[in-house]
């Protein structure tokens, strides 16, 4: 069964680019927070792809309410915000890993093989 990511990013050219590097896995994609948490409840992924700065709920509150859920997602925050505080508040909360845009593409391609790796290690766990 092919690993299902979510992609939270209010630019739809961002949310674009990153399903098409991620084309061998199960991509859904959400264009803002309320979005992106009710396709984290119902559609119940693995890794969510976060954009910090989304309209409505930004990615650091949907971080926040991740963490209930059973079978959280891992999470990588993604973002243009080069704020040391909200990189220590995502990390404090639990993400995989903090990506900076512009993207790299082989970097974004480790970060997700590394998050799902540790997902799955953690499952047999």
């Amino acid at each position: 069964m092919a690993n299902k990511i979510l992609i939270a990013d209010d630019n739809k050219e961002m949310r674009e680019t990153l399903s098409r590097m991620l084309a061998g896995y199960e991509v859904a994609e959400a264009a803002d927070g309320e979005a992106a948490w009710a396709a984290a409840v119902f559609e119940l992924p693995d890794l969510i792809l976060l954009d910090v700065d989304m309209p409505g709920m930004n990615g650091i509150d949907v971080l926040k309410k991740t963490a209930a859920l059973p079978g959280r997602p891992s999470i990588i925050m993604i973002t243009g915000d080069r704020s040391k505080e909200t990189a220590a508040k995502a990390g404090e909360i639990g993400v995989c890993a903090y990506l900076l845009k512009p993207l790299d593409r082989d970097e974004v391609l480790e970060q997700v093989r590394r998050a799902l790796a540790k997902r799955e290690k953690t499952r047999k766990a």
